[in-house]
């Protein structure tokens, strides 16, 4: 119990000065303008987030299948930081004994848009995430992967992505996984 408890505390210390560094920034004065005068919905607009789902090729006999969301700020207009949860399910092959693995993923990522056109109907961002298995999970790894994500719509976006996923398992019997991954979900 407390070796998981200073595991957590760790990894909430590794995403805190990303959230304080997103809070200073969007702290700064904006050109001089009062803060009366500044709309109140500025935070609002910044914020982002995303629900979906992804699945990976095979590796190992594992087919990797998540279901995640994202909450993220804009500290920039281009470039945000977020946080990560999941339940990421390994599913596996006929001919293992076994049916699949669970685990719930926490971490955190960065994002940039690499383009967005004028009328913000479409978008192209660029992310990467790191996440670690928290809790009693079947499947104790580690995941980086790194994305490139298309949002198309206004307001509610839909977002499709595609990217490369290493996850560095520390589980006796399962290997390491490595392969490209697709996602869809929603977001704002």
């Amino acid at each position: 119990m407390k070796k998981t408890f200073i595991i957590n505390a760790k990894r909430l210390l590794a995403v805190l000065p990303l959230m304080l560094f997103a809070l200073a920034a969007s702290a700064q004065a904006d050109g001089g303008v009062s803060a009366a005068e500044r709309s109140t919905s500025v935070f609002a607009e910044r914020l982002m987030g995303e629900l979906g789902v992804g699945v990976g090729t095979r590796c190992n006999d594992v087919t990797p299948l998540e279901f995640s969301g994202k909450l993220g700020y804009r500290f920039i207009p281009r470039m945000y930081a977020f946080v990560h949860a999941g339940g990421l399910y390994g599913m596996y092959g006929k001919d293992s004994g076994q049916r699949y693995t669970k685990s719930a993923n926490l971490g955190g990522g960065l994002g940039y848009t690499l383009f967005q056109d004028k009328g913000e109907a479409l978008q192209l961002d660029v992310r990467g995430t790191v996440a670690a298995s928290v809790g009693n999970a079947d499947w104790k790894h580690v995941l980086y992967d790194a994305a490139l994500v298309f949002r198309v719509g206004r307001g509610i976006k839909m977002d499709i992505g595609v990217g490369f996923r290493h996850v560095s398992s520390r589980t006796a019997g399962i290997g390491t996984y490595n392969g490209f991954y697709g996602t869809i979900g929603f977001g704002f």
